[in-house]
């Protein structure tokens, strides 16, 4: 029978009863401990990893009912759950053992497959994750709030790590849900194996906190930690442990972590607000590059509220005509004439004035905004486009560029709505450019790949952004349908002082052969 890695506490006074349904449970594969008083199981409840228990009402001494009301005074119904054997005509001792906090109970004699079903059920629920085994949010947020609850002081210390993986998203795209999954278990063996005794982690019955807060993020709770540059230092060696290349199904996998943490505070209450803390440092570890650890402080929950308030500003912004696109000319050098316009998109705030794309593109994007606003852009540049044709039918083969988002690059409709835009505005596709960046090309390679060539086909030109940046960037020019490249300011912003020269001649000389 295969090991389930769970352990169960049977407290019964009969040994003969005992001894008779441990040795069932092991053949079903449990780990079964056993006490003959309710003395002795609560010491062992306090030295052993327990998953649940069977506990016998009547007991001499120390009764069932009395065991179960002490047990409930340190530990949660979530926390640790407990069976009661009761005889079937004790119905009144049911109702109080449910009163006092019992899971459930079973009858004697017992019915064995319907105490294995309910044993297996209590367990699940309470181990949590069933992916990768760990503690699940509702287990977390318990222990967390019982940490919180116990009215130690502050120096005694306990802090809250979140983790999110980084470009987990990557993954599911481009080798399948399958790998993500089977990446999602080996970051948890990989997190758990690296968490020490020595870090006087708070545990679970003996077992590590380390939860599966759901998708692709994780919290450890460390008790016992008196300031923030140990739990730092944690962080950081859970970081590293991330950062080591997986196999996944057959293939190398680089992978990495960020991590936001807080340490126990006077100011905290609930669980909530601590893991809300410890979440908002993780952002803010993304938005400094990802693969990093960053430690909560009162001016990132100040930065986060004025967010929130952008995001849900920036809802209604479409709908109230807050959005404006602006033109920059595009002239060409060589002919001394204009040959069309970079459509750039702003954001005329009611209270803050002109608000930035480098604000709240981002904020777009992480909300699924960018979509709609992309497609309103996209249909406002070619409106415009088709405008001044009537008024300048000279100037009849101007052409607009119009900036793609990792979103719509990605998303299912973009295509059709290329295809609706262009007909509702009668603007011809070679008229139409759209502006990919390098990011978004190497973070979606086969996914983006397939929507130029798509593109391409509908009679669309494509141009490549912020060109040099990336590590295989020349690879795209031989492998994607551009017309154009933009180099990156980087290297342009050098030319002045001629260090960047060469690079530049380099590029030009490449985009010449293959554009």
């Amino acid at each position: 029978m295969p090991q389930v890695n769970a352990t169960l506490l049977l407290v019964d006074d009969d040994a003969m009863n005992r001894d008779a349904l441990a040795r069932r449970l092991t053949r079903s594969g449990y780990t079964v401990l056993t006490a003959e008083s309710g003395v002795t199981a609560l010491r062992m409840i306090r030295e052993n990893r327990i998953d649940a228990v069977l506990l016998d009402v009547m007991m001499p001494g120390l009764s069932g009912l009395e065991t179960l009301r002490q047990l409930r005074q340190v530990r949660s119904v979530a926390d640790l759950p407990v069976i009661m054997v009761t005889a079937k005509d004790e119905s009144d001792d049911v109702v109080e053992a449910l009163d006092l906090g019992a899971n459930d109970y079973v009858t004697k004699p017992i019915d064995f497959a319907v105490a294995l079903a309910r044993i297996r059920a209590h367990v699940s629920t309470r181990r949590a994750d069933p992916l990768t085994g760990l503690p699940n949010r509702a287990l977390f947020m318990d222990r967390l709030e019982r940490l919180l609850a116990s009215g130690r002081p502050a120096t005694a210390g306990f802090a809250v790590l979140f983790l999110d993986i980084d470009r987990f998203k990557l993954v599911n795209d481009s080798l399948g849900h399958v790998a993500g999954d089977e990446l999602l278990v080996e970051i948890a063996k990989r997190l758990e194996s690296s968490l020490r005794a020595s870090d006087t982690v708070a545990r679970f019955e003996g077992s590590h906190t380390l939860a599966r807060m759901g998708g692709d993020e994780f919290t450890v709770l460390l008790d016992g930690i008196g300031d923030s540059d140990r739990a730092l230092s944690i962080a950081e060696r859970l970081r590293a442990a991330v950062a080591q290349p997986f196999q996944l199904q057959g293939r190398e996998v680089i992978s990495s972590v960020s991590v936001g943490l807080v340490v126990s505070d006077d100011r905290y209450r609930r669980a909530e607000d601590m893991v809300r803390d410890a979440d908002t440092a993780m952002y803010r570890a993304k938005e400094l590059g990802k693969a990093r650890c960053e430690v909560f402080d009162t001016s990132m929950f100040t930065a986060a509220e004025e967010r929130l308030g952008l995001e849900q500003d920036l809802r209604r912004a479409l709908e109230r005509h807050e959005l404006e696109v602006y033109y920059q000319p595009i002239v060409s050098l060589s002919e001394a004439r204009l040959t069309g316009f970079e459509a750039l998109l702003r954001w005329n705030h009611p209270e803050r004035g002109l608000v930035l794309p480098a604000t709240f593109i981002p904020i777009a994007e992480d909300t699924g905004l960018i979509v709609p606003i992309g497609t309103w852009v996209l249909h406002e540049a070619c409106r415009q486009l088709r405008s001044w044709d009537q008024e300048f039918p000279a100037a009849g083969d101007l052409v607009v560029n119009v900036n793609l988002s990792a979103r719509q690059c990605t998303h299912p409709d973009l295509l059709q709505e290329v295809r609706r835009i262009l007909d509702d505005t009668g603007v011809a596709p070679s008229r139409l450019k759209l502006e990919i960046t390098e990011g978004v090309v190497l973070e979606h390679s086969e996914v983006v790949g397939h929507v130029l060539r798509e593109l391409r086909a509908l009679g669309v030109q494509l141009g490549l952004d912020d060109f040099g940046m990336g590590y295989s960037a020349l690879s795209y020019l031989q492998n994607f349908p551009f017309q154009t490249i933009k180099i990156d300011r980087a290297f342009v912003s050098g030319m002045e002082s001629g260090s960047n020269t060469e690079i530049i001649r380099a590029i030009v000389a490449l985009a010449c052969r293959w554009t």
